[in-house]
């Protein structure tokens, strides 16, 4: 799972399968798993139960695995459908579905960026810390560069200077200690 390209539909599609394939889920799954439930039951009601309505009961499975026997994802139930469920139009459904996927995508992004050991900063979404000038001084600058140059930092032996940075506008940002992003 990578901070930036969380999509909440992605792991919204997966739900039923997370929770049927609980006992034989990988490392990889497992971790998206506990993320995306952790961050579901975070959601006000509304939210998780208009979620739950287009996807956990959607009954239109697809992308079926022989290797493991499992449906991996499944189709929403249209948003025309919900709409008479919920009578509203179709585009009032579409942006209270909107809005709940992005309150789900946020509150993941948060439980990441709580629990990821490794990370980088960025300064507006485009520039990463690379190195430091005058490291520690009154004068200090920063190196900025690319996501490839970045400078990885870690919460346990990094954690001040990361607080340090973030109060300087700084976004942490968590990778894989092994990751190489764009």
């Amino acid at each position: 799972m990578h901070y930036d390209s969380i999509r909440a539909s992605y792991y919204l599609k997966k739900w039923r399968y997370y929770e049927t394939a609980r006992h034989d889920l990988n490392q990889s799954e497992l971790s998206d798993a506990k993320i995306f439930f952790n961050a579901l039951k975070c959601l006000d009601d509304e939210e998780r139960k208009l979620l739950t309505d287009v996807y956990y009961r959607s009954e239109e499975l697809c992308s079926f695995n022989e290797k493991t026997g499992y449906y991996h994802s499944l189709k929403p139930i249209q948003d025309q459908v919900m709409a008479k469920k919920y009578q509203v139009t179709s585009d009032r459904f579409a942006n209270m579905r909107r809005l709940a996927q992005n309150a789900l995508q946020k509150k993941m992004q948060q439980i990441l960026a709580e629990i990821g050991e490794t990370c980088v900063l960025r300064l507006n979404k485009r520039l990463y810390l690379v190195a430091f000038l005058d490291k520690g001084k009154y004068s200090e600058q920063f190196v900025l560069g690319t996501p490839l140059e970045a400078r990885k930092f870690t919460n346990h032996a990094d954690k001040e200077r990361i607080l340090s940075l973030q109060m300087l506008g700084f976004e942490k940002v968590p990778i894989h200690p092994n990751e190489y992003f764009h």
